[in-house]
């Protein structure tokens, strides 16, 4: 077939099978610039309803989605494509820039104009035929995932840019959209996150199809030249090799685009990794004759709950519950009655006595309107982050997680993580702020920050105080038979005098 002067019914029906051929013919792609990899994912995406990519960085993933964007949009009319990624600045300046310019560089007039983050062609054909850009944050989250909804059509298209940092809310309301009709979801990115839902994509759960991009990939790499400008290749690979060696996290991510131990910049995600390696991240159900003391963050609308047993020598965390819908003491008590366990102490964040100290719903103070529903919280003190952070970090090296249960909790912990110091950072040597980013893993953080300093200082067990030696001025370390010990015997059990 010749290359088509117009998008008429019988060109559609070709390009529909080739994408790529749409790439070269209709859009702005080199034919000389198109490479295996390239190719392979955009008839993945032609051929399966979620493809997942896991890439290495400077290997043109965004400029392919941005292409395989239009080519869904405009050959199987009327179609919806939604794209998001974790920021503003991601969608508009990445994803959607290489939609912008694609489009204005095609060879064949495209219908629509985009403008930063949108490109409409319902207007002129009265159908639903448009494709749209959005982040979300964590207080329009809810409303986002609520919008997805709205977004079915004949045919859907969903991009996921830089994948590893959407919320789960946003892969849990596009499962929602794939039940019906022709659905595709391409989510790509770094794979910068050891654990959650990109992680799981990566790894085929879920009846994901998936493709490893990696700089070793590219033919700037392999032809040890630059056959297309701003691909990464030897040089690049050579420095990262360089500066953190072939066995590094960074150069998993970097160049071979593989699922890291841990994610960079994160608070604790070096010792989930430890953790799990050894064996503390698996089945660790609840003992059906221990107490759980329950640990909590509560916010206006995000809430996080840790469930903990402590069984002889094991801190077990044996439930997480995680709410961003804001629903309310009234909805957390009856959440606790539901499960099947005799409760210990509740603890709260030492907030419960601050900001936080009234109900929205009902103006009295929380702690108040939690002990009328029958849970009576006990406070931790007001401490540092940077004491919180210690504490948290301390504490995670002994605890056992019930994988199943906790599996959001968890995934929380290991991506929790210090804000980006863009003005400082390269793409080879990222520059972290102490500051956390605020998104949907802070809460279940801040909960389990809650049972670190309880833990540390005030936390009664069986009637002993247990904590860490030396955190509490003048402890006396007591002795007790295997038996009787209710921690783990790294950690004396402590009394105050």
């Amino acid at each position: 077939m010749t290359k088509a002067k117009s998008l008429d019914a019988k060109s559609l029906a070709f390009y529909r099978k080739n994408p790529v051929r749409f790439f070269t013919d209709i859009l702005d792609v080199a034919p000389d610039h198109v490479w295996d990899k390239m190719e392979e994912v955009a008839n993945s995406v032609r051929d399966n309803p979620k493809t997942a990519v896991s890439a290495g960085h400077g290997v043109s993933k965004t400029y392919s989605a941005g292409r395989i964007a239009l080519w869904f949009l405009y050959c199987f009319p009327p179609a919806t494509v939604i794209t998001t990624a974790p920021t503003h600045k991601q969608v508009e300046e990445l994803l959607w820039r290489e939609i912008r310019s694609a489009h204005a560089g095609a060879k064949v007039k495209l219908g629509g104009q985009p403008t930063a983050t949108k490109l409409d062609l319902q207007k002129t054909t009265g159908t639903r035929w448009y494709a749209l850009g959005f982040s979300t944050r964590p207080d329009t989250v809810t409303l986002e995932a609520t919008a997805f909804q709205g977004y079915h059509n004949d045919h859907v298209l969903v991009i996921f840019d830089e994948a590893a940092g959407i919320m789960p809310q946003i892969w849990k309301a596009t499962e929602h959209l794939m039940t019906a009709g022709h659905c595709r979801w391409l989510a790509i990115g770094n794979p910068t996150a050891p654990r959650g839902n990109f992680a799981e994509a990566i790894n085929r759960e879920g009846g994901w199809s998936a493709t490893n991009i990696s700089v070793l990939d590219t033919p700037n790499y392999k032809e040890n030249r630059e056959v297309i400008s701003g691909v990464s290749g030897r040089a690049y690979e050579q420095n990262i090799r360089d500066k953190w060696g072939e066995d590094s996290n960074e150069y998993n991510i970097r160049i071979l685009g593989k699922l890291p131990r841990y994610q960079e910049g994160t608070f604790f995600g070096r010792e989930i990794a430890e953790i799990e390696k050894a064996g503390q991240i698996g089945w660790y159900p609840p003992d059906p004759m221990a107490k759980v003391y329950t640990f909590w963050d509560i916010g206006h609308r995000h809430t996080a709950i840790w469930f903990v047993q402590f069984v002889r020598q094991e801190i077990r965390l044996v439930d997480f519950y995680y709410d961003d819908e804001g629903l309310g003491m009234p909805a957390y008590a009856v959440t606790l009655r539901d499960k099947p366990y005799i409760y210990g102490q509740h603890w709260g964040p030492w907030d419960l006595r601050g900001s936080n100290a009234k109900s929205i719903q009902t103006g009295k103070y929380l702690i108040d309107v939690a002990s009328e529903l029958g849970v009576d919280f006990h406070v931790v003190e007001q401490s540092t982050f940077d004491d919180g952070i210690s504490a948290a970090r301390d504490l995670i090296k002994l605890c056992r997680f019930h994988k199943t249960s906790c599996e959001t909790g968890l995934t929380a912990l290991s991506l929790y993580r210090q804000q980006l110091d863009a003005t400082r950072s390269t793409e080879d040597k990222p520059v972290y702020l102490k500051e956390p980013v605020r998104d949907w893993t802070t809460h279940p953080a801040d909960a389990f920050r809650t049972l670190s300093m309880a833990y540390r200082y005030d936390l009664v067990v069986n009637d002993q105080r247990i904590g860490y030696p030396g955190a509490i001025p003048n402890a006396t370390q007591l002795k007790y038979s295997e038996d009787e010990a209710p921690y783990d015997p790294l950690h004396k059990l402590v009394r105050r005098r």
